[in-house]
């Protein structure tokens, strides 16, 4: 046997009582409202990019509704998403030499922002 097998290597190790794996919308959320029933838990969010919603807000179309409903008062906690009103709407297709605009009438009533 050579000796790697009989090495025994040290690691840290951090105990938790929930490990949401993902920090997109579906894990923030989960992790957000395990915590809103018990705040005496342990709770890891393991995400794979430099922080948290690092993959999830850029350029993306964000439907308010949910953090309505998971944080009722984050409008006013100062949260950046909330600071920042929407002026005007553009939705492009975008193909290998380019791009063009889809008109505002063929998208969905949740992708038309107002403010």
């Amino acid at each position: 046997m050579s000796d790697l097998q009989h090495e025994t290597v040290q690691r840290d190790t951090m105990p938790y009582d929930v490990v949401v794996v993902g920090g997109g919308p579906a894990g923030l959320s989960a992790a957000i409202r395990i915590k809103q029933l018990n705040a005496d838990l342990s709770v890891c969010v393991l995400e794979k990019g430099s922080e948290i919603g690092a993959h999830i807000l850029s350029g993306a179309v964000v439907d308010p509704r949910a953090l309505d409903e998971l944080l009722p008062d984050w409008r006013t906690d100062g949260c950046p998403l909330a600071e920042t009103p929407v002026t005007d709407n553009w939705h492009w297709v975008l193909t290998k030499g380019g791009h063009y605009a889809v008109p505002h009438a063929l998208m969905p009533p949740f992708m038309s922002n107002h403010g």
